[in-house]
């Protein structure tokens, strides 16, 4: 009797959380709750409540009305023909979003216990920097330029005996980066003015020196550092633009 005395004395925070509490002390199933052998202990339970003229919640008696009209529909004989809804339906899902409910508050408890008093530190976010494209008049000039280079090239090593290569000498070949040459390019232009894009093309000594300076072409025009265009003899030159430097 004791047992059963403290179980009804505790304190629910609304009657579905009391019902809750009988449906696991009862080990039933939520979605086939026995409503007859529930309703009585949920009455028990408010009768201790009265007793120990403890206040009693309207949410409560509001509940055991709901559990008195369950009750009453499922004793209703039942229309073989047709297929009814559970009258228990609409409370078995109310109780399980209450229990998923009531099992996040306790893990958000525990994280308040863990991480309560931490500041996080805010992100440092690198500011917007709208990257200019480049324009079609630069895009086509700078192909037209390449591909004049490429076929020079080409010339060039018709007329040549390739030299010998060997797998080691490759690897120990080194990888020219791109800021280097953009440095390089700048600092050619600025000694000796404007050049024709072959001329600086042909600074680069290794195949690793013409990827980077060519990459390196590509931002500078990007970046409006440097104008290119042709000349009156069809030859496309490149040269500083001090208005684009001025503004940096």
């Amino acid at each position: 009797m004791s047992e059963a005395l403290n179980f009804k004395l505790e304190v629910y925070e609304g009657p579905l959380d009391l019902l809750l509490a009988l449906i696991t002390k009862n080990k039933v199933d939520i979605y086939d709750i026995p409503i007859s052998e529930i309703l009585d202990q949920y009455l028990l339970y408010l009768e201790e409540m009265r007793r120990m003229d403890m206040d009693i919640a309207g949410e409560f008696i509001t509940m055991a009305s709901e559990l008195m009209l369950i009750k009453s529909r499922m004793l209703l004989p039942k229309n073989p023909m047709e297929e009814e809804e559970d009258p228990r339906e609409r409370l078995a899902n109310a109780l399980i979003e209450y229990k998923r409910a009531k099992e996040t508050a306790v893990l958000l408890n525990e994280r308040y216990s863990q991480f309560a008093g931490r500041i996080a530190k805010p992100m440092d976010e690198a500011p917007f920097q709208a990257i200019p494209e480049l324009s079609d008049q630069d895009a086509k000039l700078l192909e037209e330029a390449f591909g004049r280079l490429l076929q020079r090239a080409k010339e060039m090593r018709e007329t040549m005996q390739p030299p010998e290569k060997t797998l080691e000498n490759l690897l120990k070949k080194r990888v020219t980066p791109v800021p280097e040459r953009i440095v390089g390019i700048m600092r050619y232009l600025h000694k000796n003015g404007k050049q024709s894009f072959e001329r600086v093309m042909l600074q680069s000594k290794t195949r690793s020196d013409i990827i980077a300076s060519f990459a390196a072409l590509l931002e500078l025009l990007k970046a409006r550092r440097v104008k290119i265009y042709s000349d009156e003899n069809d030859e496309i030159i490149l040269e500083l633009n001090r208005e684009g430097l001025k503004r940096k």
